[in-house]
């Protein structure tokens, strides 16, 4: 029998015995049924006790897991926050890179056919005004190469940073609920066990101040 019941015992037991007549309230009851009640609420108490302590513990590893558990997604989700960032970067500098190139060659290209033109043809300065105008076509088409390239790389770079906002936020919100939740868990169960332990003790309290007369 646990505290509870042997405490439900000893007030049937006091509930049931005679009142004393002039004795200011005393009541005859079973002395051996109370001093065994009493005997085995002082064996199983600790017990008890040591079962809520076992149970606090429990939960007190389930909240190191949570927390444990959150921080690894929130770990991960920074992983895969800068991986997508790296692969942006990474991109963004090819493109960049094959857009100079391109734009060089274009540059390096009409540059070469007007300077054979300048030396075959026999109109020089037709051949050079022919030329002026291949090199700014060349130029403003680098340059808009170069214009659309870096355009799709910062679309690129915008796009994996939101990425990233949004995967770390995600990981931070569930981790934040893990954690809250676990320990709203634990607060009831040790706020229970409490309860349980307080009444448990004052029950024992008044049972004595009955039993005894408030004397001991």
């Amino acid at each position: 029998m646990n505290v509870q019941g042997l405490l439900d015992k000893i007030e049937d037991t006091l509930e049931t015995g005679s009142k004393i007549p002039l004795s200011g309230g005393k009541i005859a009851v079973d002395a051996e049924v109370i001093k065994q009640c009493v005997e085995d609420i002082r064996y199983d108490l600790p017990i008890e006790i040591e079962k809520a302590q076992e149970v606090v513990a429990h939960h007190n590893n389930l909240i190191a897991k949570a927390n444990n558990e959150a921080s690894s997604i929130v770990s991960s989700a920074q992983t895969e926050a800068d991986g997508i960032l790296a692969d942006a970067k990474e991109k963004a500098n090819s493109i960049t890179t094959t857009a100079e190139t391109n734009a060089n060659a274009t540059i390096e290209a009409a540059s070469e056919q007007a300077r054979q033109m300048v030396e075959t043809s026999e109109i020089a300065r037709l051949a050079h005004e022919y030329s002026d105008r291949v090199r700014a076509q060349a130029t403003a088409e680098a340059e808009k190469i170069l214009k659309d390239a870096q355009n799709r790389a910062e679309a690129i770079l915008l796009d994996a940073n939101n990425q990233a906002t949004e995967t770390k936020t995600k990981a931070e919100k569930w981790s934040n609920e893990i954690r809250t939740g676990a320990a709203e868990f634990v607060e009831d169960i040790m706020r229970h066990s409490d309860e349980v332990l307080s009444a448990n003790i004052d029950e024992i309290r008044n049972a004595r101040k009955s039993l005894f007369g408030g004397n001991r």
